[in-house]
């Protein structure tokens, strides 16, 4: 009889605990979803419908994969390429509409006076959005990602590396990564080789420079770092092209297993630069005052007068540089070489300037930079602004 009892006891408390979790569930992923556009259809705004548990992922990225596919005309009306959905969305349901990604929603913005009021004068009211896990493994737990006091505090550590004094001293090291980098091709061009690829080039120049940037001294450890991680963005580019399965990145699949690897790698990688840099303090402070200030040095030169830098900081915010850097600036090295292809005059009007303010020189210094009133003023004006 108390067998029997308990048994019903346990039936009952199974029975239970599993009708909590599929009402949590079905809180979760039906009834909020369905919640959020009734709120937002009554404002008037609207969206593509949400799809159980996946939202609108499935469209979006075949939609992306679909515009990536075909050749892009010369033009600067670049959005149906990169942002194919919200070109496609935005025509559909106007400036302003919602996207899922699974069950969690964004509320997509154009209207650039909106978007200077979430970024000036009502910014304490909108948090930083979590990062995709994919995302989040490559870009680190650095400033990207960090809120409050924490982002704070690392901001304040690594200013001193963007100060416009700073910058100057790296005139140099960019020069020296072009000067080596046109050496190539210029090498390349005598042999008979007429096409060069420039967006892959461009990938490796902007590679050395953030390395040369973020690890200065160290330079040849952080380049292999790098390289590491490079290996790791494809890994999680080629995720996001083909995986919809919520959670498959915990699966032990070949892929996974080989971004597992590169992660524990980067950091044990990292690590032991750090250690190697500490031990050679001395040494960097001797040269700090007559080089420019890279970010591995002022990280760890915080972490000797803050026990709230600690390694594990340093790894992340190393980790963010080079994710936050190495696409955009190479995409944007590469759309500059493309119009100035189309707009040849442009190339002859940079070029004689280049000549007249920097003479016989081979490398421009900090003074001529600011000199180049053709290159630096008379760039296009940006597209419109858009933020999620």
């Amino acid at each position: 009889m108390e067998e029997d009892l308990f048994n019903w006891f346990k039936f009952l408390v199974i029975s239970f605990t599993v009708f909590l979790l599929v009402l949590k569930l079905t809180i979760l992923l039906w009834w909020t979803p369905r919640k959020i556009e009734d709120h937002f259809s009554k404002q008037g705004i609207r969206g593509p419908p949400y799809h159980f548990f996946i939202g609108n992922v499935k469209e979006l990225v075949g939609m992306m994969l679909k515009a990536s596919s075909q050749p892009m005309p010369f033009s600067h009306n670049i959005l149906p390429r990169v942002l194919s959905f919200y070109h496609h969305w935005k025509k559909i349901y106007g400036a302003t509409f919602l996207v899922w990604f699974g069950p969690t929603v964004r509320l997509t913005v154009s209207d650039p006076d909106l978007i200077r009021e979430v970024f000036t004068s009502k910014s304490e009211f909108y948090e930083k959005n979590e990062a995709h896990p994919l995302v989040k493994q490559l870009e680190g737990d650095g400033l990207l990602s960090l809120k409050g006091e924490k982002w704070a505090q690392h901001r304040k550590i690594i200013t001193p590396t963007f100060h416009m004094e700073n910058l100057k001293l790296l005139v140099p090291v960019v020069a020296k990564s072009v000067t080596e980098m046109l050496d190539k091709w210029l090498a390349m061009s005598k042999s008979g080789q007429v096409e060069i690829e420039v967006s892959e080039w461009f990938q490796l120049l902007t590679e050395d420079v953030i390395t040369r940037t973020a690890f200065g001294s160290s330079y040849e450890d952080g380049k292999a770092i790098f390289r590491l991680q490079a290996q790791q963005m494809e890994l999680a580019a080629e995720a996001f092209r083909k995986v919809f399965i919520p959670g498959y990145r915990f699966l032990p699949t070949k892929r996974n297993i080989n971004s597992w690897k590169l992660d524990k790698e980067i950091k044990k990688s990292l690590m032991k630069l750090i250690g190697k840099r500490k031990e050679n303090r001395m040494q960097v402070e001797n040269e700090k005052e007559k080089s420019s200030k890279d970010l591995l040095g002022l990280m760890i030169q915080a972490s000797n007068s803050s026990p709230n830098i600690t390694d594990y900081d340093i790894v992340e915010e190393c980790k963010s540089f080079f994710f936050a850097g190495k696409q955009t600036t190479s995409n944007l090295l590469t759309w500059t070489t493309v119009l100035l292809a189309m707009h040849p005059q442009w190339q002859v009007l940079a070029r004689e300037e280049v000549v007249r303010v920097c003479g016989a020189r081979d490398i421009p210094t900090k003074d001529d930079v600011v000199k180049l009133k053709t290159v630096n003023e008379n760039a296009p004006s940006p597209p419109p602004l858009f933020i999620n």
